[in-house]
């Protein structure tokens, strides 16, 4: 009986041996083959020449647009909607361009310093560098923001924007194109606004921070209700 377990241990061992043989032997196959495929590739790519690239239009287009973004005088028009079917499009004209909610004066991120120990050099490591314009642009921005040529702030969080330098014939005929503001109660924001600046001066005499101003409140309330 111990003779026959042990036969039986010897078979399981070789059984063992020879399947990962077969499995040795064909992962070798495959590499094999795989690096016999890496070289063909490699060979063929070889052979090829680039393109000579002359008019460098990536180039171009790059200095372009850089110089449209640091023209201030430049007049974009940009379209966008609420995300839903039945929200209407409109068109704002913005001055320069539209700023990313990201950019910043400040890197999002500190620098590191690394020592090389006993070697005694010392590097400072930033893995956000400033971009041509000195601004950090930082992480995808959750909005971009700008300004109408009549200096009024305008966002555009959580929606897809279209802009163009000049306005289309689509934008004209079928977006609302906005470019006027409502002057009644823009002339009664400039009155809430001296309200506002008034309690916060008192805020600050007085070492509080409540937040409230009833005077700009009501100042808002008035000229709403009149419709």
């Amino acid at each position: 009986m111990k003779k026959y377990h042990k036969l039986i241990a010897i078979l399981a061992v070789v059984f063992a041996l020879i399947i990962a043989g077969c499995s040795d032997s064909d992962g070798g196959k495959k590499e094999s083959s795989n690096s016999k495929g890496r070289k063909t590739v490699q060979d063929q790519n070889a052979n090829f020449e680039p393109p000579e690239v002359k008019n460098f239009t990536e180039y171009h287009n790059y200095i372009k647009a850089q110089k449209l973004y640091d023209s201030p005088s430049t007049i974009i028009w940009c379209t966008s909607s609420w995300g839903n079917a039945s929200a209407p499009m409109f068109t704002v004209p913005i001055a320069g361009k539209l700023t990313s909610s990201s950019v910043s004066l400040f890197p999002s991120e500190q620098s590191i310093a690394t020592s090389g120990g006993d070697r005694g050099w010392t590097t400072k490591y930033n893995p956000e560098l400033p971009s041509v314009d000195s601004m950090f642009h930082g992480n995808p921005p959750a909005y971009r923001y700008g300004f109408t040529p009549g200096g009024q702030y305008v966002d555009f969080s959580g929606m897809e924007v279209f802009c163009t330098t000049a306005l289309t014939e689509f934008q004209r005929q079928s977006t609302e194109v906005v470019t006027k503001v409502d002057t009644s109660v823009s002339d009664a924001q400039a009155k809430a606004e001296a309200a506002l600046k008034e309690c916060q001066a008192k805020d600050n005499a007085q070492n509080t921070n409540t937040g409230l101003c009833e005077d700009a409140q009501k100042v808002l309330d008035d000229v709403l209700a009149g419709g």
